[in-house]
């Protein structure tokens, strides 16, 4: 009996011993697809019932499974969620009603992992399965930019991944993909005159079109954002649009170049005309500083009058090509040598005939 005791309270101290570090880990994922246009606006405002109590989200916080919990956590969400926190609109121009809910939230979600382990995810959870196709060598970005917006957010250490996480194959449209590569191309051209924050801005929201928990149709409304924020940062170097009137046979036009860019750009800028009745000379590289624009000479010669069009190209230095072609409507209004010697020389026979005939006139009188 007393062996039976002893061994009994044996196990019982075992278990009183055994550290929580033994207990089984709850891993605890919190991600959304992004509800905001790379620009900031929101789309709509269904986070606010996400978040709320009894919401996804909510739940996740306010009712979170007991245990030694790990939190995984997406940056990008907890980034749109503080900014609910003050006054937002939506794209139909609606004012935000979540402010409320986002406070809740976010002070809950600040209790509830105080002390415990927060892992980031990578910035905007783009699928693994998409990135190794697409932009491979990004992964490392998405997940230090991940642990770096989420420690800045929260104001406390986070982990970094140590892998990327693998995602599931599933179909993306064509017109995402091909909207993904314009996004890295013109992100790749750019990014010399760009600064650190608005290229690291750039390329985490660009893979936002791949959340494996977006819907079809939203999937397509970001993929048209990235485009026309891939489109706004293509033209952020351009020449500025006009149209001439010429009245020499030879004049240089003045075309404006602007860099909306931080930093300087050199431009290459290649000018031809629609027809021959104009023929343009030679442009040599321009400098242009950051946040400043120049006025950039464009030599012609007439060669008949008319009109016709003047096709500006920019590229880099290095032959890349920069903003969208821009094209001056010309009228030429000039009278060329030709024309004018022969209206000259018609002038000059009229006059030397009028002298004959008034020279004939006074020998008949004479006679």
């Amino acid at each position: 009996m007393k062996k039976l005791i002893a061994l009994v309270a044996l196990l019982v101290l075992t278990i009183l011993q055994t550290p929580m570090a033994n207990a089984a880990t709850v891993e605890i994922t919190i991600t959304e697809p992004t509800h905001r246009q790379i620009d900031g606006i929101f789309v709509d405002d269904e986070l606010v019932d996400l978040l709320a109590n009894e919401g996804r989200l909510g739940q996740l916080v306010f009712n979170p499974p007991r245990g030694n919990r790990s939190w995984f956590i997406d940056p990008q969400l907890i980034e749109e969620v503080t900014a609910m926190t003050s006054d937002y609109v939506l794209t139909n121009g609606d004012s935000g009603a979540g402010a409320d809910v986002a406070k809740a939230w976010l002070n809950q979600f600040s209790a509830i992992t105080r002390g415990e382990r927060i892992t980031a995810l990578p910035f905007g959870n783009p699928s693994g399965y998409w990135l190794s196709k697409l932009a491979p060598t990004k992964k490392v970005f998405y997940l230090q930019f991940g642990a770096k917006r989420l420690a800045a957010i929260i104001g406390r250490e986070v982990s970094q991944m140590a892998d990327y996480p693998s995602g599931d194959s599933y179909k993306v449209d064509f017109l995402t993909t091909q909207t993904f590569r314009g996004s890295q191309i013109v992100l790749k051209v750019n990014s010399n005159y760009m600064s650190i924050e608005e290229i690291e801005k750039f390329q985490a929201q660009s893979a936002a079109v791949f959340h494996p928990a977006l819907k079809n149709g939203n999937r397509t409304l970001l993929a048209l954002d990235l485009m026309t924020s891939t489109q706004l940062l293509s033209n952020k170097i351009r020449s500025a649009p006009g149209r001439f009137t010429v009245t020499s046979t030879k004049q240089n036009l003045p075309i404006t170049l602007i860099n909306d860019f931080p930093n300087p750009a050199t431009i290459a800028v290649k000018v031809s005309a629609s027809n021959g009745k104009v023929l343009v000379g030679s442009v040599k590289n321009q400098i242009v500083n950051g946040k400043s624009k120049v006025q950039v000479m464009i030599p012609i010669e007439v060669v008949t009058s008319g009109n016709s069009d003047l096709t500006v190209s920019l590229s880099t230095d290095k032959g890349k090509a920069l903003a969208s072609e821009v094209i001056y409507p010309v009228t030429l209004k000039v009278i060329s040598p030709i024309a004018t010697w022969i209206t000259s020389g018609g002038a000059i026979i009229l006059f030397i005939s009028a002298l004959v005939q008034s020279f004939r006139r006074i020998r008949k009188k004479r006679v």
